[in-house]
């Protein structure tokens, strides 16, 4: 009697079965990643991870983009040294499976080097972000929005290195661009504005660093809504800007508020959040003085 071709139907079930609870995990690792319930959605992902690995293999396109996106995760929660380790991992077999040059493998090199940003090993950065620059330039071409995202990353670490001249022309190029292509408002373009008031500050030029924080949480608050990370984000390097210009009554309320909604958004462990509530009290002892 001949073998029916019925007999794979089971594991197939079963598989289409864990696809689905694969989907379902990663809606709610969205929902808690939107609330900062940040240890809840890492411990969603690698769910997410092992599943993957039990039904594609762990070479899989899937399962590498998940454990890139654990990574993600574990740089939001602070714990960078375990992101590193993640992104090392999935770059390996990235640059393995698909080759040194593709998007993919250039996306884990990325977030590699803003692993290594975090952790101040600024120079180890700057060079994996200008290796990606170089190549998604002679692919992509200048004006591509990944190309942008490099300019912009590689700029951010040179001015944590210290080349403040370099990031600041870098910044001021990819702004122009930016200004151009997505318009004045995208949250890209206002990311590029913030970074060149950083840059700014870190030349000794408060007032013009003022004013450009000011217009981006200005901006922030209008596209983004006052609870979004990026408007508490801009609350605290204005804070930071105006205790630099020892205008602490004026910093002391807007550091409160980027602390409030650090703890909110990223919970108390976050260096951000630790950071912001530093700086209050440091902003509120200089007060009483």
């Amino acid at each position: 009697m001949p073998v029916t071709a019925q007999a794979p139907k089971a594991p197939e079930a079963r598989d289409t079965g864990r696809l689905l609870v694969l989907h379902q995990h990663y809606q709610n690792v969205a929902s808690l990643s939107a609330e900062g319930r940040l240890a809840e959605a890492e411990a969603e992902l690698r769910l997410i991870v092992s599943t993957c690995r039990e039904v594609f293999g762990k070479d899989h396109p899937d399962t590498l983009t998940s454990r890139s996106d654990l990574a993600a995760t574990l740089a939001q929660e602070g714990k960078f040294a375990e992101a590193e380790k993640e992104n090392r991992a999935v770059l390996a077999i990235r640059q393995q499976v698909l080759g040194k040059e593709h998007p993919d493998t250039l996306l884990s090199r990325n977030n590699l080097a803003t692993t290594l940003q975090e952790q101040g090993r600024h120079a180890e950065a700057v060079r994996e972000y200008r290796a990606v620059l170089d190549v998604r330039q002679r692919i992509l071409g200048p004006e591509h929005s990944d190309t942008l995202d490099s300019r912009n990353n590689l700029a951010t670490a040179l001015n944590d290195l210290g080349r403040h001249a370099e990031a600041e022309k870098e910044h001021r190029a990819v702004l122009a661009l930016r200004e151009k292509i997505l318009g004045p408002r995208h949250p890209k373009t206002l990311a590029s504005r913030n970074n060149l008031a950083a840059v700014l500050q870190e030349q000794q030029r408060p007032a013009e660093a003022e004013q450009e924080h000011r217009t981006v949480l200005a901006l922030r608050e209008k596209v983004l809504g006052p609870s979004h990370p990026d408007v508490f984000l801009s609350c605290y390097n204005l804070a930071l800007c105006l205790e630099a210009q020892s205008k602490f009554k004026d910093a002391l309320p807007i550091m409160q508020r980027a602390h409030t909604g650090f703890k909110k958004t990223l919970g108390p462990a976050h260096p951000y959040t630790k950071s912001a509530d530093e700086s209050q009290r440091r902003i509120a002892s200089e007060l009483k003085k």
